[in-house]
């Protein structure tokens, strides 16, 4: 298992009942929970119906009716049928795990955590209740019991990404952060596809300042989710902040913040440009021409900027300050590509 579902639909013949369900009633639950699981809720109905005429008390079929409702948005009708099932069989940990689920989605924490409770009292296997408890723990602001139950399904079964999931976003929360990188990278392993894992892997990385690790997280996210809002948004933020970490990149900052010479301030232009970082690369040649008003190379960046950007008087004025300035035998190319540029207006 590596996903959980917040509800559970009842396991064919899960519990014993009184008095004991009628073979057809049996027959029908199990066709029921079949159509539940492709989404047939049309035909499912059907089944429970039939089931509960062979069966009334039969506490399976009442939970099944229950999803069923569930599934089409009937919250109160759904909590009804998960009460008759407990009614009949006080013992039916789905009928307490869903029930739960409905008091959860309506913000009522005291009565979703008791309802989870009773269903572990029944099965303290039942990972679905534990992972519901944890997350009604968490709406209550108690994370210390939230991470309990999460660590506590990771004991029963490792394999479950979205308790690994879970306990990432509070850990991250609480700035346990090397330990958040853990648990969301075991929730992505298990399931690669996981993209609310992934984008809580790159924020819980740039929090932490590794950003390449971070942009490299959010590049999986659109992998697995193209539309991730979150993540398409969060990747340039990343990419740009990873490119100005860059360790080349420094040295050539630490080399210009030593020299303070307008060859080594272009030297960190280049730098800029080769990572995209378009913002940067101009403010670099704009300190280079503060300290050397004549330096020709950081005019031809400035023109190759302002062309790009098509703000066409600023490339004239780059374009005419690199030619008045640009020793013309050993700049050949750029001198040529100025000189069409203000004679034809392309480059």
């Amino acid at each position: 298992m590596k996903r959980l579902l917040p509800l559970a639909a009842a396991l064919v013949a899960a519990c014993l009942t009184t008095p004991p369900p009628h073979p057809r009633a049996l027959e029908a639950n199990e066709l029921c929970t079949q159509y539940i699981s492709n989404g047939d809720l049309t035909r499912a109905e059907v089944q429970c119906d039939l089931g509960l005429q062979f069966s009334p008390q039969y506490a399976d079929l009442w939970v099944n009716k229950g999803l069923i409702a569930l599934r089409r948005g009937q919250d109160d009708k759904a909590k009804e049928h998960f009460i008759k099932a407990l009614r009949y069989n006080n013992e039916q940990a789905q009928a307490y795990n869903n029930l739960g689920f409905v008091y959860f989605k309506e913000q009522s924490y005291g009565k979703a955590h008791d309802n989870f409770q009773r269903a572990l009292k029944v099965n303290p296997d039942y990972v679905e209740a534990r992972y519901n408890l944890a997350l009604t723990f968490k709406g209550m602001k108690d994370n210390d019991k939230a991470k309990k139950e999460l660590r506590t399904i990771i004991a029963i079964n490792d394999q479950i990404a979205d308790a690994h999931a879970q306990l990432c976003a509070i850990l991250h929360e609480e700035n346990a952060l090397d330990e958040a990188v853990q648990e969301c990278t075991a929730a992505v392993t298990l399931d690669p596809k996981f993209a609310d894992a992934w984008l809580e892997l790159c924020n819980t990385y740039g929090d932490a300042g590794k950003h390449a690790e971070a942009r490299d997280a959010c590049a999986s996210c659109i992998e697995a989710d193209p539309e991730n809002a979150a993540c398409r948004n969060n990747l340039p933020i990343y990419e740009r902040k990873a490119a100005l970490s860059d360790k080349g990149l420094q040295e050539l900052k630490d080399n210009a913040a030593g020299k303070n010479t307008p060859e080594a301030m272009y030297a960190v232009a280049l730098g800029y440009k080769e990572k995209g970082l378009r913002n940067e690369e101009e403010r670099q040649y704009k300190k280079c021409l503060k300290l050397d008003p004549k330096f020709a190379l950081c005019h031809f960046g400035m023109f190759e900027i302002t062309h790009e950007e098509r703000r066409d008087k600023d490339a004239t004025v780059a374009c005419k300050n690199f030619l008045k300035f640009a020793e013309r035998d050993e700049f050949r190319k750029q001198v040529a590509a100025c000189e069409k540029y203000l004679e034809t207006g392309a480059y």
